[in-house]
């Protein structure tokens, strides 16, 4: 089973990581520049939410593309969705 991004999805997905890692580099140069905590810990909180998205975006992929095929090859897609959504989240799902 091809399991790969399409080329147009790839490259939004890619732009929103380029934008994370800009936003990463930024934090960084705040904390040097000696900015405040309380500034810092905003723009922690729009990097955590970026990374959120992005998984998001790769999920919603995944589902539209990979779990289609699996479901027209008669294969389990409920077990192949709860594996995405387990690593996504971090956490086991029964």
């Amino acid at each position: 089973m091809d399991q790969n991004l399409n080329n147009e999805a790839r490259a939004r997905i890619i732009n929103r990581f380029k934008r994370i890692e800009g936003q990463a580099r930024g934090i960084q140069r705040m904390l040097a520049e000696g900015h405040s905590c309380r500034d810092i810990i905003g723009q922690i909180s729009a990097l955590k939410a970026a990374v959120e998205n992005a998984g998001k975006a790769v999920l919603v992929e995944y589902i539209e593309k990979c779990l289609e095929e699996e479901l027209s090859r008669g294969g389990d897609y409920r077990k192949a969705l709860k594996e995405a959504l387990s690593l996504l989240l971090n956490s086991r799902l029964s």
